[in-house]
């Protein structure tokens, strides 16, 4: 695992929501209320200009592929190298 890049994820995601003091790799991140929608909206931001790449919302595959940070590792962090990014292929 890229143990910085998924580092940066976690840092914004805290930055966003002080009040929670620590995100494990499983933490469901709507489920349990680290991102509402608007910070969602935002944080899709933040991970295009992490990866380079864009991630399109069309779908609801895109969203399930942003609800932990493990999935986040997997299917955005590990060996991406399109422009945009395919979710759930």
């Amino acid at each position: 695992m890229d143990n910085e890049r998924i580092g940066e994820v976690r840092r914004w995601l805290l930055r966003e929501r002080p009040d929670i003091k620590e995100i494990g790799l499983d933490t469901d991140l709507i489920d349990d209320r680290v991102l509402d929608s608007v910070t969602f909206i935002n944080f899709v931001y933040f991970m295009q200009e992490l990866t380079g790449r864009r991630i399109p919302l069309a779908s609801g595959t895109a969203v399930n592929s942003l609800r932990t940070l493990r999935r986040i590792q997997t299917n955005f962090l590990e060996g991406a190298n399109n422009e945009t990014i395919k979710v759930g292929v």
